[in-house]
């Protein structure tokens, strides 16, 4: 009877699936929140980290959630005794980083949490060289990375130890020969990525080596062609996705290069939906990127590349009907969820999409075996402050 029952998978029915579920991750009482562009916000569990308004919306706080979870009153991380803070990156174990107002709004520092910590713990605050301070990405060792102004208002890239401060010997990156230079992504042999401003004024992505320096031989990984270029994330094969501007166009493309490789190599611009922009803000360990895209309508989209294959709009490949507008997609974790932020009945929120079985021939022997299992506007936000500290 039950070698009956069981049907061979050329005679099954097909049952298609959408591309991803999607979770809204909700608030922390307030009425939007978000994943913040261009870094690492959710980790291989599905942790996601970002900023919610509070009750009230007089204040914003950074979050972290629970694996494949909403948001709860818990994962309120809190501040360094100020008003407001953000998170913009999270590690396998759960370390946090971003920035946070200090006691009586006086500044702005950087922050590391540990695996389970509150922003508000002694140990978090990272120091500045003199004026504000963001944490952008961390490794799994906890090496951080981010920017620091210093007193006379330039901004250097830092990378600090495990357990090291901005201040600290060799954590200033220096940059490509001009005054500026920011680090937003690090992989776990302690490579760098970000930009540097270059002697003519003009700003250009970066790789450093594992441990070295930005000002090092060989960091410089050119333009799609136009004058600018940033670099936003990294993954363990050195694999790097950011944003340029091409030769014949005065908007941002996203790029994805090798682990070895420049912008001018045939293949890193990625195109896009079919508009005039597109920025790359994440990549994981097998390749596949995701971002922001113009559409041909106009409007700005989330988007998946995968390793081979064309850019695709992320509103494609949700449940129809969902009330979903994906907007920017901010991070992929190596099972192919991805965090970042749309809006739904009229609100901003955070999501988390995880990848749900691709269509083909699922019939009953199929779901006995495997039941449902789930498989600045130079370079858009990379040289202004102000849209990275306020988030979505």
């Amino acid at each position: 009877m039950y070698a009956a029952a069981v049907l061979t998978l050329a005679n099954a029915p097909t049952v298609m699936a959408t591309a991803y579920t999607i979770l809204d991750l909700g608030t922390l009482g307030g009425t939007n929140s978000s994943t913040l562009n261009a870094y690492s916000p959710v980790n291989g569990s599905g942790r996601v980290v970002g900023r919610s308004l509070l009750t009230g919306g007089a204040s914003t706080h950074a979050f972290r959630t629970a694996p494949n979870a909403a948001m709860t009153a818990g994962d309120d991380l809190g501040t360094l005794g100020g008003t407001n803070s953000f998170a913009y990156g999270i590690n396998a174990s759960g370390q946090t980083v971003g920035n946070s107002q200090t006691t009586g709004n006086a500044g702005t520092h950087a922050f590391r949490t540990t695996a389970s910590g509150k922003i508000s713990d002694a140990g978090t605050d990272l120091g500045t060289l003199g004026g504000i301070s963001l944490a952008y990405g961390i490794a799994d060792t906890g090496e951080t990375v981010g920017i620091s102004f210093t007193s006379s208002g330039a901004e250097h890239a830092f990378r600090t130890t495990a357990t090291g401060l901005i201040t600290d010997a060799g954590a200033d990156l220096g940059g490509l020969g001009g005054r500026d230079s920011a680090a937003y992504g690090i992989n776990a042999s302690g490579q760098v990525v970000g930009f540097g401003q270059i002697v003519s004024g003009s700003f250009h992505a970066f790789r450093t080596t594992a441990g070295g320096k930005i000002s090092d031989a060989g960091t410089d990984l050119g333009t799609l062609g136009g004058t600018d270029s940033s670099a936003f994330a990294i993954n363990a094969s050195g694999q790097t996705v950011g944003v340029s501007l091409p030769a014949t166009s005065q908007f941002n493309h996203a790029f994805r290069i090798s682990g070895t490789g420049k912008l001018s190599d045939p293949g890193a611009d990625l195109g896009t939906l079919g508009g005039t922009t597109s920025e790359a803000y994440a990549i994981n360990g097998s390749g596949q990127t995701v971002g922001f895209s113009i559409t041909a309508g106009n409007v700005g989209h989330a988007f998946f590349m995968d390793v081979t294959g064309p850019m695709q709009d992320l509103n494609d490949l949700i449940p129809t009907g969902s009330g979903w507008v994906l907007k920017e997609a901010h991070g992929i974790n190596d099972i192919g969820q991805i965090a970042g932020f749309g809006t739904i009945g009229g609100q901003t929120h955070a999501f988390l999409l995880t990848p749900t079985p691709e269509p083909g021939v699922l019939g009953f022997a199929g779901v006995a075996a495997v039941g449902w299992l789930t498989r600045r506007r130079r370079v858009r936000s990379l040289f202004t402050s102000g849209r990275n500290q306020g988030g979505g």
